[in-house]
């Protein structure tokens, strides 16, 4: 398997099921879990495990990264924007699942608590991530294009640098201490409880502006749209996922943003259906073509006009195979595939007329009555045998 192959990485054969993919899942994310594994590299490696199971848990996607390969699932991840990249995990992005962890994380953390410390924030939180939906030509969807969106998000506060402060400066919350944490106790008849929630004042930080700025009102954040180029890669079909790193919602003072995470839907086309990584199309020719055969014109995908010959006795239905003339992907192109329609003439004219019943003539069979030259013709050719 490749370095970084999403099997690989949960361990699993590639004709594993729901259930060992899952199983393996649970017991890499216990192993690994940041607030578990002290070692080095321990917070990727498990994002890592939680982005091979988002794709191998999903039957869509994981038929479409078996498909694809890994390389070519996750390239469509990546690609170029106005100073700043795609990010390089998976259509599905960071997708963790942890239903049915309750007992886990009671095992390792005492219903909320590891070693006898209670569990906070470390840190300040990263920007919450941002979904749009993107409709895409079939036509850019085989070649790939560049599209230019705008994206509605907040951003650090350009008059104090995203600190909230006017001098830059933040001090400790004097309401929790810098615990982050406010503190509530109750006296019952049971005893005395301590309620701990998030502490108001500075949301769960622990420091707040020395001066709040007069531009955000302290919170160093402030409302935007952005223009961004987008690259959709060559090969994208309906349910794949872009992921444009650091362009979601802004995050915490000295925290990144999060990401912003396009749904491309392909719109369906006038003359082509895709099969994969095939276009079909559809052509018309007439009986007397379908029997002698000859070449005809055909349009592709991108309104180049290519010539294909249609071989003599050619059936209804069948299908003439034109390569490398399809979707664009994995280092190669698909074909397209030209489906012949017999188009069968509703209205002739008199010498067409006799042509056909000259042919069924021939094939031994019983010639029906008609009118017009045809009738005339055929009626003076009695007359003279009579004669």
């Amino acid at each position: 398997m490749a370095p970084g192959d999403y099997y690989q990485v949960l361990g699993v054969p590639r004709n594993a099921d729901r259930t060992e993919i899952r199983k393996a899942y649970r017991t890499l994310a216990r192993k690994h879990h940041p607030d578990v594994c002290k070692e080095p590299g321990a917070e990727e490696r498990f994002k890592e495990i939680n982005q091979a199971y988002s794709v191998l848990s999903d039957p869509d996607r994981k038929a479409q990264y078996d498909r694809m390969g890994h390389d070519t699932y996750t390239s469509a991840s990546r690609g170029s924007s106005t100073g700043r990249g795609f990010g390089g995990g998976p259509f599905g992005g960071f997708q963790a699942d942890f239903s049915g962890f309750g007992d886990i994380f009671d095992t390792f953390f005492g219903g909320g608590a590891f070693g006898g410390f209670q569990r906070t924030a470390r840190g300040p939180r990263s920007g919450s991530d941002l979904l749009m939906r993107l409709q895409v030509p079939l036509e850019e969807a085989v070649a790939g294009t560049e599209r230019e969106i705008e994206v509605s998000h907040s951003e650090p506060c350009p008059a104090c640098s995203g600190s909230g402060s006017e001098t830059g400066k933040v001090v400790t919350c004097p309401r929790c201490g810098g615990t982050g944490q406010f503190r509530q106790m109750t006296s019952t008849a049971f005893g005395q409880f301590v309620r701990m929630s998030t502490c108001p004042e500075c949301s769960g930080q622990g420091r707040v502006p020395e001066k709040r700025c007069s531009s955000c009102k302290g919170t160093g954040h402030t409302r935007a749209k952005r223009k961004i180029r987008v690259h959709i890669p060559a090969g994208i079909e309906t349910g794949m996922r872009l992921r444009m790193e650091g362009f979601g919602e802004a995050g915490e003072y000295g925290a990144p943003s999060g990401d912003l995470f396009i749904d491309v839907a392909v719109l369906p086309h006038d003359r082509f259906i895709r099969d994969g990584d095939d276009l079909e199309t559809a052509i018309q020719i007439s009986p007397a073509h379908a029997v002698i055969g000859s070449p005809v014109e055909v349009e592709t995908i991108d309104h180049r006009r290519i010539e294909i010959h249609v071989p003599p006795g050619t059936q209804h239905n069948a299908v003439i195979r034109v390569q490398g003339e399809g979707v664009k992907r994995r280092g190669r192109h698909g074909d397209m595939k030209v489906r012949v329609k017999l188009a069968v003439p509703k209205h002739l004219t008199d010498e067409e007329r006799e042509l056909y019943h000259r042919l069924l003539e021939r094939e031994g069979k019983k010639v029906p009555e008609s009118g017009g030259f045809f009738k005339d013709f055929m009626g003076k050719k009695r007359k003279k045998k009579d004669r």
